[in-house]
């Protein structure tokens, strides 16, 4: 009888732990499913160094068209989207050394105002750091009027921001550094607001530290206002526009070495269902890829790859329709790469990877965005060294 009893219990135990295992098996294919399928379509093998993709439609059809910021270039160009084919215009000419743009449709008449920041240095002394406003005239596909809004040594990043909500945006102009490069780990680097009209130079903030990367307008609770999420040597920060003033709020030191080897270089806000998460890059041109997931009033810090060489492209968006964002995330150094990461739990403690593409794109940015009319996120990519910009068409299952 004793025995008996003893091979019941363990036969019941193991009954127990194939039920779990199998509960776990289903739990993980509800919240990461197979993704799609990718086929590559080459748009450009032209550029000379790319850095920097926006996508909108610039010429009111409903196509989704891509604008190509090549920072070795003396042209903004963009390509349109005729679906199977792309057709190249120059935007804007005599713009040398050209890297950060952003788009929004100011006067409301279905063509988006492009801003540009170019003639950039990382040294202060040596950039001019133009920052103009683009505007076309009746023929989109000719090059835009420019007006300069001001000059910002080592403007790197121009965000347009909703802050109040009410579809009245502002423009944000981040440099890289505050007076000197290389940069001193504690020396404070603005951020700059300009309001649409008078383009008076206001202070938003001077939180960032050392390098300022990215500077990253979101929806954090979904809602029509935005905040800014943004990444430098101290890690990454949320700032909100609230009760009449800019309000920082600390979410990580990110990569917690020693400088130069610290804070954060890129970071995204992406859903797993009604959770957020953030995805970023460490640190500055790093070799990790880190999901940060809210623990009460902190953030846990989860390292899901650290083989990257010079990481720069980062993107988020929901590629197989459960609900889940994944992320798209890509190195422009040796051995260069562009990968899928999704998340295999439904937290986010675990994530998978897939490789899109290897070598064949050095990742300088990265969209997400139905560019084919399928209704299917596609994902196009804008690569460096490899002089290129690609699009990888979503087939589905």
């Amino acid at each position: 009888m004793k025995t008996g009893n003893s091979v019941g219990t363990r036969l019941a135990g193991r009954r127990l732990v194939w039920a779990c295992l199998a509960w776990l098996l289903v739990g993980t294919s509800l919240y990461a499913q197979d993704l799609p399928r990718f086929r590559a379509h080459v748009i450009s093998q032209e550029l000379k160094f790319g850095y920097q993709l926006i996508a909108t439609d610039l010429n009111k059809d409903g196509r989704t068209d891509l604008i190509a910021v090549d920072e070795r270039a003396t042209e903004l160009i963009w390509f349109e989207n005729r679906h199977p084919t792309w057709e190249r215009h120059v935007l804007a000419d005599n713009v040398p050394r050209l890297l950060n743009a952003d788009c929004w449709d100011m006067d409301g008449d279905g063509v988006p105002e492009v801003v540009l920041a170019y003639r950039f240095e990382p040294a202060p002394q040596k950039s001019v750091g133009n920052v103009v406003l683009l505007k076309s005239g009746a023929d989109v596909r000719q090059p835009w009027t420019p007006r300069e809004i001001d000059r910002v040594p080592t403007a790197h990043r121009v965000r347009w921001i909703d802050p109040e909500g009410k579809g009245q945006k502002v423009l944000l102009v981040g440099p890289m550094v505050g007076t000197k490069y290389p940069a001193d780990y504690n020396e404070p680097v603005p951020i700059y607001l300009y309001r649409p009209g008078d383009w008076k130079r206001e202070t938003l903030s001077t939180h960032p530290r050392g390098i300022l990367h990215a500077i990253n307008p979101v929806r954090w609770d979904g809602e029509a206002r935005q905040q800014l999420l943004t990444a430098c040597y101290l890690g990454l920060h949320r700032v909100e526009f609230r009760d009449g003033r800019w309000v920082v709020s600390p979410i990580s030191q990110g990569d917690p070495r020693p400088a130069p080897l610290c804070g954060s270089s890129e970071v995204r806000l992406g859903r797993l269902g009604q959770d957020r998460f953030l995805a970023a890059i460490e640190p500055w041109h790093g070799n990790q890829l880190v999901v940060y997931l809210p623990t009460g009033q902190s953030w846990q810090r989860l390292v899901i790859e650290d083989k990257m060489e010079n990481g720069h492209a980062l993107a988020v968006g929901d590629l197989n329709g459960d609900d889940h964002e994944e992320i798209v995330c890509g190195f422009r150094g040796k051995g260069c790469r562009l990968s899928i990461y999704r998340a295999a739990d439904s937290r986010g403690e675990r994530w998978q990877s897939l490789v899109l593409d290897e070598g064949g794109s050095a990742a300088a940015d990265a969209v997400i965005g139905d560019f084919t009319g399928e209704g299917r996120p596609d994902i196009a990519c804008i690569g460096a060294s490899t002089h290129n910009l690609k699009l990888y068409e979503n087939l589905g299952r």
